[in-house]
């Protein structure tokens, strides 16, 4: 189940610097981004309309592409403006391109009707470019369908049981002990709640109460803020989210995409660090370790999710807790945007 007319996450900007070209896919699109000499970000199809190499083999010359193969030279709207040995363009040498955007420290391309890009539908995460913000960067790939991945983000429980000794360790369990505040939204979910009497620290014996809030918008964007407050805080809110005047001890974010490369096999890019501080080298590599610990316990059990998936004959009723509300309302909200596609095509 996919929507086309839909931004997806193809790469972190910073991994596109000036004159250089990367491949990417994006439901089983292959997609080169280049940026030009002048700082232009240029999706195209990554498959020279000659004989199919990749594009993004290719080099970038000022602002154009040219394909390392046999040297035919594209704009960057993807018209063929030259072909060694040829003096006239031959018939069907332009490549497609996308409609492509950078916003809060990703590259975006849409892979839908390019006459309805509205860059409003882009989900907002955080301006990384901001010194205010201190993260480390990564991105995984999964060979498994992107939504096995969304249902685990939509769903935090896990936390207590598949990584107990990671991230569920880390802020001493209970994300299974009640379900939290789910909220639909236009294009996705908000998931709010709180863990009370929890360390600052991993191990640590100073206890404070957290508010964890995130947004969890189509096709697969994590946006969440982890806010620490002194001990106490969460009985005061009446268990409602904190007001703006209660002061934080400490603020987390995260910021993830997933992308569906495939039917069944997506890519995975995420942030994590701090917001209003800049935590000593040792803190930030054991924050980081601890991430890239749990996210590889996420893989190993999707991955194998998926395998059992693939072995279970249809239909099959699963059981439903109180904790697949979430990702319940996600499915729903995705299907309902297809649908629409659907309709609007007929």
């Amino acid at each position: 189940m996919f929507v086309r007319n839909c931004w997806y996450v193809a790469a972190w900007s910073h991994l596109l610097p000036v004159g250089t070209v990367i491949g990417r896919q994006i439901l089983d699109e292959p997609i080169a981004l280049y940026r030009t000499e002048s700082g232009a970000l240029v999706a195209m199809e990554d498959r020279c309309p000659h004989r199919l190499a990749p594009l993004s083999l290719g080099c970038v010359q000022g602002e154009h592409l040219q394909c390392r193969y046999h040297g035919l030279t594209f704009d960057t709207a993807g018209r063929c403006i030259g072909v060694p040995g040829a003096e006239k363009i031959p018939p069907g040498a332009n490549a497609r391109t996308f409609p492509a955007v950078e916003c809060d420290g990703w590259i975006w391309v849409w892979v839908g009707a390019p006459n309805l890009a509205d860059e409003a539908l882009i989900p907002r995460g955080f301006d990384l470019a901001d010194q205010r913000f201190t993260v480390r960067y990564g991105e995984i790939g999964y060979a498994a369908d992107y939504q096995l991945v969304n249902d685990n983000l939509c769903d935090l429980s896990h936390l207590d049981f598949l990584h107990k000794t990671t991230l569920g360790g880390a802020t001493s369990g209970g994300w299974s002990d009640q379900p939290p505040r789910v909220t639909s939204l236009e294009r996705g979910i908000r998931i709010e709640r709180w863990l009370r009497d929890r360390p600052v620290s991993p191990g640590g014996t100073d206890l404070t109460d957290i508010w964890s809030c995130y947004d969890f918008s189509a096709p697969g964007i994590l946006v969440m803020r982890t806010t620490f407050y002194p001990r106490g805080a969460a009985e005061r809110c009446g268990l409602a989210p904190p007001s703006d005047d209660l002061a934080p001890l400490l603020r987390r974010v995260d910021q993830q995409a997933v992308t569906p490369t495939g039917e069944k096999s997506c890519t995975y890019l995420f942030a994590a660090g701090f917001e209003g501080m800049t935590p000593s080298p040792v803190a930030m590599e054991r924050m980081y370790k601890i991430v890239m610990d749990a996210f590889a316990e996420d893989r190993t059990m999707i991955e194998a999710q998926q395998r059992i998936w693939d072995l279970t004959p249809a239909p099959h009723r699963n059981a439903f807790l109180p904790s697949d509300k979430a990702p319940h309302l996600f499915h729903k909200m995705l299907a309902r945007l297809v649908n629409q596609e659907l309709n609007a095509s007929k």
